[in-house]
């Protein structure tokens, strides 16, 4: 059987369809749950440390924090370091107090903060080991 309509027909209704078919595709990526519903980990590194930040749900409201600080093969520090948590959203202005997440083992930490809206939030890492003190800035896009 051959299909009686005009070769222009044709087209728009495969155009038409193929357009159905990208909306249909783009609606279920909107409605389906974010990849950002999971843990995030960030990794960031100086001379001295290396820096890793877990958030365990990048969503505003009221999320748990992880901060692992790992000293570089050579570097020996007699006392564990002092870090300080803060996440802003320089778009807007807003961020959260400065907190100083409570010690959970050898160079491990945790603290919660609270996001008030979405956007692509830096947390400032600070770790002070006394003589010195480095900052590490992670960027996250923390959605709704």
């Amino acid at each position: 059987m051959s299909d009686a309509r005009p070769p222009l027909d044709r087209f728009l209704y495969a155009g038409a369809a193929a357009l159905l078919a990208v909306c249909l595709a783009l609606a279920t990526v909107a409605f389906a749950p974010s990849w950002t519903d999971d843990t995030v980990s960030l990794t960031g590194g100086g001379a001295t440390d290396e820096v890793t930040l877990t958030v365990a749900r990048p969503r505003v409201g009221a999320t748990d924090v992880g901060i692992r600080v790992t000293p570089r093969p050579g570097r020996r520090d007699a006392r564990p370091a002092t870090v300080t948590l803060q996440a802003v959203l320089p778009t807007t202005g807003h961020a959260t107090p400065a907190a100083t997440p409570r010690p959970r083992g050898r160079g491990a930490y945790s603290t919660a903060v609270h996001l008030m809206m979405p956007g692509r939030w830096v947390f400032h890492v600070s770790v002070d080991h006394g003589t010195r003190t480095d900052r590490f800035d992670f960027p996250l896009v923390i959605t709704g």
